[in-house]
């Protein structure tokens, strides 16, 4: 079984490509990073040592870990983004793991592919092959990400340089997705993708 590593960046139409393989191929294997994180932020002793880290300021009126008052800090501070990092990216990896594991004893999986937001600012492997990104230009990912999210100037441009530019990714990447156009120009290259890699 092949594996891949998929990225992009925020509002760059990641999660849509990782989506649309999935339906070129029932074979394929998905391992989602938001997902992973999202389930992490719902266990209770990961939330006890994030607050054990940033304090019980982090954590809002429902008892859920406030993301927006993480976002403010870590963007602030590097020191703290690579201390939640730290608690994060070792789990998700070690999940991205286990699915791969699964997967590969899996008599009908095709492919497996990884969809991790920082796969290149994580040095996130996990011994595949080769990885995928998905391309759009800053305009319209700054565009996209204030329609998303309702974000303002200042917050959009914060995310954005957390994140390495599009243009450095594509350039470590080994296949390219470009989504600037129509949703059928980037379901044309996903398909070309399955049909050139399907084990």
């Amino acid at each position: 079984m092949r594996s891949f590593g998929l990225t992009g960046g925020i509002a760059s139409g990641k999660s849509t490509a990782g989506i649309m393989l999935r339906e070129a191929d029932s074979g394929l294997i998905l391992f989602d990073a938001d997902a992973c994180v999202r389930g992490l932020y719902e266990d209770e002793g990961f939330r006890e040592e994030v607050c054990g880290v940033f304090g019980d300021e982090c954590m809002g009126v429902d008892g859920l870990i406030d993301k927006g008052y993480l976002r403010e800090v870590v963007f602030a501070d590097d020191g703290m983004k690579r201390r939640l990092e730290g608690l994060i990216h070792p789990r998700v990896r070690k999940e991205c793991l286990a699915m791969q594991t699964k997967a590969v004893h899996s008599a009908c999986a095709s492919l497996f592919v990884a969809d991790v937001p920082l796969l290149f600012e994580g040095g996130f492997d996990f011994g595949q092959e080769a990885n995928l990104v998905v391309a759009v230009s800053r305009e319209t990912q700054v565009r996209r990400l204030k329609m998303r999210s309702g974000f303002d100037d200042a917050t959009v441009h914060a995310i954005l340089a957390a994140q390495l530019p599009i243009s450095h990714k594509e350039k470590c990447a080994d296949v390219v997705l470009w989504n600037e156009g129509p949703r059928a120009v980037l379901e044309s290259q996903v398909k070309r993708f399955i049909e050139n890699n399907r084990s």
